[in-house]
C-alpha cells in the first residue's frame, strides 16, 4: 500500500510542479495577448480533452504525466500578420513568455519555503533534509548545509580535535595515540582544525598539547617537522541534534526563503557543471562511471518518494523535496540547450541581433527548428537511458 501511495504522491508532485511551470508560460502569453491554442499536462499521445475556455484554449491530459506544454499561435513561425500570434510579438514579449515557466518554478519553491520556515504555517519548524558531506562547495543552505555550516549553526556539536598519528611522525614519537582529543594547544582552546593550523604557524618549534585520552587529561609536547606534526585530524563529534529545526516570523521567513531559492539554484548549477566535467573530462577513469550512475530521473525520484512514505518522514520534508525538484526543473530549463526554454531564449536573442545587424534581411529560422528537433530527440534518448538506470537500480538494489 505504501508503494502505491508513494507512486501516486510522486505523480502528484510532478504534475503540480509541471502545471505551475506551464502556467507561467500561459499567464505570460495571455498578458502579451498571444493566443494559447492548447494547455497540456503530460507528453502526448492525448489521453483526454478537458474542454475549451472562452478564448479558445484547449485543455488536455496526456498519457505520460511527467511533463507538459503550452501551444501558442504562430509559435513555430518566423513572422505572422495575426496580432495574437507569438511570431508577431517583439523581443521582450517573447522573452517574457519563454522565461515565465522557470520564473514560476522559482516562485513556487519560494512559496513552499516560506510556508516551511514561517512559524504560523509550520509551528514545528522545518528540519534540514541532510548534511552535505559529499560535494565540496562554499554555497550556503539551511536545508542541505555543508558539514562546516552544520557545525556553525549548531546542528553538529563538537568538542576538540581527534588525532590519528602516522607511524614514525613527530606526533607518534611524542606519544600521541589514535583517538586522542586535543583540548588546548599552548594554553589556547582548540575547537576547530583551523585552531591547530594557526598554532602550527605561530609556534612552529614546539607545541604543548593538552589532550583527553579515555576521559583522562594528559600534557604532551610535540616538536613539528617542516611545520607538520604528521597526524590525520577530525572533529570530536559529541552530538548531532536530530530535533534541530528552523522557525521564523513572516518577514524573516520570506527573506530566508528567497535566500534558500538562490542558494539551491546556485548549488544546482554547480552540481550540473561538476557532472558535465566528470562526463566529458574525468580526472580519473572511475569518475565518468560514477557520474553516469549518479544520473536519476522521474522514476528514481519517484522511488525516493516511495521510500519517504515507507519511512513515514514528516510532511515538511516532502514539501521541501518538492521545492528542490521545482528549483532543479527551473535551473535545467534555463540551460542554453535546444528544445529547452533557455535554448529557445538563446536562439531568440541571436535571431534578434542578426536581424538588427542585417536590418531585417535575416529571415530564416530553419536552423532553430532543426536544432530544437534534434535537441528534443536527444533529451528523449537521455530520458530513456536514465529511466533504464533507475529501473535497474530499483530492481537490483
Amino acid at each position: 500500500m505504501s508503494i502505491l501511495f508513494g507512486i501516486l504522491l510522486s505523480l502528484l508532485v510532478f504534475s503540480v510542479i509541471v502545471f505551475f511551470h506551464e502556467l507561467g508560460h500561459f499567464m505570460a502569453a495571455r498578458r502579451a495577448w498571444v493566443k494559447v491554442e492548447e494547455f497540456g499536462i503530460g507528453i502526448p499521445p492525448k489521453a483526454m480533452e478537458i474542454g475549451k475556455d472562452k478564448k479558445g484554449t484547449l485543455y488536455t491530459l496526456n498519457w505520460f504525466p511527467i511533463w507538459g506544454f503550452v501551444k501558442l499561435k504562430g509559435e513555430d513561425e518566423l513572422s505572422a500578420k495575426a496580432e495574437d500570434s507569438f511570431a508577431h510579438k517583439g523581443y521582450f514579449a517573447k522573452s517574457s513568455i519563454l522565461l515565465a515557466g522557470v520564473t514560476m518554478n522559482f516562485i513556487l519553491a519560494w512559496v513552499i519555503f516560506l510556508g516551511l520556515f514561517w512559524s504560523i504555517t509550520n509551528p514545528n519548524g522545518v528540519a534540514p533534509i541532510a548534511i552535505n558531506t559529499k560535494f565540496a562547495t562554499e554555497t550556503k543552505s539551511l536545508l542541505v548545509p555543508t558539514y562546516e555550516q552544520a557545525k556553525t549553526i549548531g546542528i553538529i556539536e563538537t568538542d576538540g580535535i581527534l588525532l590519528d598519528p602516522i607511524e614514525g611522525s613527530p606526533a607518534a614519537s611524542a606519544g600521541i595515540l589514535k583517538d586522542d582529543i586535543i583540548q588546548e594547544i599552548n594554553g589556547k582552546s582548540v575547537k576547530y582544525s583551523t585552531d591547530l593550523l594557526s598554532a602550527l604557524e605561530s609556534s612552529p618549534n614546539e607545541l604543548v598539547f593538552k589532550i583527553t585520552r579515555n576521559k583522562e587529561t594528559k600534557i604532551i609536547s610535540v616538536k613539528p617537522k617542516d611545520g607538520k606534526i604528521g597526524a590525520y585530524i577530525g572533529d570530536n563529534i559529541t552530538n548531532i541534534r536530530d530535533n534541530f529545526t528552523y522557525s521564523y516570523g513572516f518577514f524573516t521567513a520570506a527573506q530566508v526563503a528567497g535566500e534558500e531559492v538562490w542558494w539551491q539554484s546556485k548549488l544546482t548549477f554547480e552540481l550540473l557543471a561538476n557532472l558535465v566535467r566528470k562526463l566529458v573530462s574525468p580526472n580519473t577513469p572511475t569518475e565518468r562511471t560514477e557520474a553516469t550512475k549518479s544520473l536519476s530521473g522521474p522514476i528514481g525520484i519517484g522511488n525516493v518518494f516511495v521510500n519517504m512514505v515507507e519511512k513515514e518522514v514528516p510532511i515538511s520534508i516532502i514539501f521541501a523535496i518538492a521545492a528542490l525538484i521545482s528549483i532543479n526543473l527551473g535551473v535545467f530549463n534555463l540551460l542554453p540547450f535546444p528544445a529547452l526554454d533557455g535554448g529557445r531564449f538563446a536562439f531568440l536573442s541571436i535571431h534578434t541581433i542578426l536581424s538588427w545587424v542585417s536590418r531585417g534581411k535575416y529571415g530564416t529560422n530553419w536552423i532553430e527548428n532543426k536544432a530544437n528537433l534534434i535537441g528534443f530527440a536527444l533529451l528523449m534518448l537521455a530520458s530513456i537511458f536514465i529511466a533504464y538506470q533507475d529501473i535497474v537500480r530499483i530492481i537490483y538494489k
